[in-house]
């Protein structure tokens, strides 16, 4: 598995809360990859960081 299949993969695991985050609700999710984090979300409408600070893990996006 290279670089871009861990890309993909990750996009699939984030985006039901993406979409959520985007649609303007950013609090109450939790992180799919420990599932016991409760995950920071910022969305100023291009940028998107979504991060667990339970186990560290981290999606950032920027949409065009």
């Amino acid at each position: 598995m290279d670089l871009e299949d861990d890309d993909l993969d990750a996009l699939d695991a984030y985006r039901a809360i993406i979409d959520e985050v985007i649609a303007g609700r950013v609090e109450g999710h939790h992180c799919p990859a420990c599932r016991e984090g409760e995950l920071e979300c910022r969305f100023d409408g291009t940028r998107i960081t979504i991060s667990c600070p339970n186990c560290g893990k981290f999606f950032e996006g920027e949409l065009a």
